[in-house]
């Protein structure tokens, strides 16, 4: 499935969010959603629904020279990050062999770790190796008078409960003193009930740290991305980490009850309307591809 031909010209094109990005990041969220519900029990994450603009935006720019680590497992997020649909939906290994994929950026994934403290500091190894094979093409493109490629980075995942406040500061200092290429993104604890969330408890961690922290909309994905863009963009010059913090903002008197006015693909569906970037029939006709591709992958994988 594709993100393109929406069917409509939109009266003017943001530099900081191309449309065809918008289109992009509502259809891999759109995919991811159909498909938690799709994918095998055994393969199945229901901590995925309604975080989609989380574990999309951040990650849809990046390259092949960049990392993901993630917190999550499950046959989305195994879409998300490059496996094939019919792999997720089946019984066989993960490819990455030609067929449906979410094409939400070229990031390799790095490898699970036995715990979350060696996952993130595995993750801060991989931001230090980075950082040394880009001073490594700075040295030898000015040499060679060439454009040196461009800097990699990496992107992780936490959950904001899973570890303990002592470890993240080591991490997140560390990360600082090293000036190294991160973001690390915190997902909400949950988009439905903000009385179980700390509040940018984290986020304050960081600027305690000396890392930039942000607080963000969990099912704002358009702001998802533009921090995320810019805190990427600001890591590959050396500017070092940041942290992003996903929080559940919700609105008075709906804090107990699903109100869809802040689901994050509703939320993106009517500001890609409101402003021509797609129609409304593109929408129908991308939720009703996948629908049936899902349908046959997981028909021919049995």
């Amino acid at each position: 499935m594709t993100a393109e031909g929406a069917g409509s010209k939109a009266a003017w094109e943001n530099p900081l969010i191309p449309n065809a990005r918008l289109r992009q990041i509502y259809a891999a969220m759109l995919q991811a959603r159909i498909l938690a519900r799709a994918v095998p029990t055994r393969r199945r994450n229901s901590a995925t629904l309604g975080i989609e603009a989380c574990l999309v935006s951040p990650a849809i720019d990046l390259g092949a020279g960049d990392l993901v680590s993630d917190a999550l497992g499950g046959g989305v997020v195994e879409f998300l990050r490059g496996a094939m649909l019919v792999d997720v939906l089946g019984s066989g290994k993960i490819s990455r062999r030609r067929g449906v994929t979410a094409g939400c950026g070229e990031a390799a994934r790095l490898p699970d770790a036995p715990g979350v403290a060696e996952r993130i500091w595995s993750a801060i190894g991989a931001a230090a190796a980075l950082k040394a094979a880009s001073a490594r093409t700075k040295i030898e493109a000015k040499a060679a008078v060439t454009e040196p490629k461009q800097a990699g980075v990496v992107v992780v995942y936490a959950s904001p409960g899973e570890t303990t406040a002592a470890l993240w500061q080591k991490t997140l200092t560390f990360a600082r003193e090293k000036q190294l290429p991160l973001l690390f993104v915190i997902l909400p604890t949950t988009t439905r009930k903000s009385s179980t969330a700390k509040v940018g408890g984290l986020g304050a961690l960081a600027i305690r740290c000396g890392v930039p922290g942000i607080a963000v909309d969990a099912d704002d994905a358009v702001a998802l991305y533009r921090v995320s863009q810019e805190s990427i963009g600001h890591a590959r010059i050396g500017g070092g980490p940041a942290l992003m913090e996903c929080l559940p903002y919700m609105l008075q008197m709906t804090a107990t009850k699903r109100n869809p006015a802040t689901d994050a693909i509703a939320g993106l569906e009517s500001y890609m309307l409101q402003r021509g970037v797609a129609t409304r029939a593109w929408m129908q006709r991308e939720t009703k591809s996948f629908t049936k591709r899902a349908g046959i992958a997981r028909t021919a994988s049995k």
